[in-house]
């Protein structure tokens, strides 16, 4: 089955209590932080809540934000970042990681992919209803048809669940606590990464969802799967 890339992420892995694995690597922001997220964009300068949070959460202070800022403006333009936290290709996320955020160590790189039937359904959904609404990055990655990456730089750790919101946010079913349910209903494994292992057939979890036999956010639900790429971590 060919994969399409969703795109990679830039993301610091936070402590996570609604599952019995104490850290899970899931692309959602709901769960783990972006290091690339609304705050690195000119256009919210203004909102101290955002600049909050990229001080308090990265370490990073109103000079970092304003260098990152003149650099996601540039980014953006040549469409090597998609908004809000998508990075288009490998070297772009290194460029970011390596360049803003060398004081922070276990920063995690991941990669999300999607079947080609699922990347087309995003795609329809994602795609700008108005003339006054912009392209999100997740839309502008998958429209690239981008086929997965099968060299050793990037490693398959397993199968998210991920409800698509408008505007290219999505949700993890880590965000209901359901994978212990999952699990027990559908005999799915949730591995040491706090993904699911790979999965034969996905449809009768997906129906669950879209039938509300399972209690989940009333959006499209796709199955990614998600694998890591090696980033040198160095503390502080």
């Amino acid at each position: 089955m060919s994969y399409f890339l969703g795109g990679y992420f830039l993301l610091k892995i936070k402590p996570f209590d609604w599952s019995p694995i104490p850290e899970v690597y899931t692309c959602s922001t709901c769960i783990n932080d972006s290091l690339l997220n609304t705050w690195s964009y000119r256009w919210v300068n203004e909102r101290v809540d955002h600049l909050n949070t990229a001080e308090e959460l990265v370490g990073l202070n109103s000079a970092n934000v304003t260098a990152i800022r003149h650099w996601t403006d540039k980014k953006l333009a040549v469409g090597e970042i998609g908004y809000p936290n998508v990075f288009m290709d490998l070297n772009t996320a290194r460029e970011y990681r390596q360049k803003f955020f060398p004081h922070l160590d276990s920063v995690k790189l991941l990669a999300m992919y999607f079947d080609e039937p699922a990347a087309e359904a995003i795609i329809q959904e994602l795609k700008p209803k108005t003339a006054t609404m912009g392209e999100c990055g997740l839309d502008q990655m998958l429209s690239r048809k981008v086929p997965e990456n099968e060299d050793n730089d990037e490693t398959t750790i397993g199968y998210d669940l991920v409800g698509i919101e408008m505007g290219g946010s999505f949700h993890s079913f880590h965000c209901h606590g359901i994978g212990v349910e999952l699990t027990e209903k559908f005999g799915l494994t949730l591995n040491q990464f706090g993904l699911f292992d790979y999965c034969a057939d996905w449809k009768p979890v997906l129906d669950a969802f879209k039938n509300g036999e399972i209690g989940v956010e009333p959006v499209p639900w796709f199955v990614a799967k998600i694998k890591q790429i090696f980033v040198e971590n160095r503390a502080g």
